[in-house]
């Protein structure tokens, strides 16, 4: 984390405002910055879904079930991508 800090940019995004206000409510609360603990809420987001996204490719070679093959059996998952 002591990396992002060094090398941290400045964007603007759109938060809604009460989320907002609880994110500066904890950062104080913890002693940190609201802009620091969005960074690691990031930085979080994105390392879980790297994980999911290996285990769904895990789980789909492992079991031998692939899109393809989805499609056959059923139109409408092929079509809209969900059940």
């Amino acid at each position: 984390m002591d990396d992002m800090v060094e090398s941290m940019i400045e964007v603007s995004v759109g938060v809604p405002a009460e989320l907002w206000a609880k994110v500066e409510t904890a950062a104080r609360e913890d002693g940190s910055s609201a802009s620091l603990m969005l960074a690691e809420a990031l930085a979080q987001h994105l390392s879980r879904r790297a994980r999911l996204r290996s285990v769904s490719a895990w789980s789909r070679d492992a079991s031998g079930v692939h899109a393809d093959d989805l499609a056959e059996v059923d139109p409408v998952t092929d079509a809209t991508g969900c059940a």
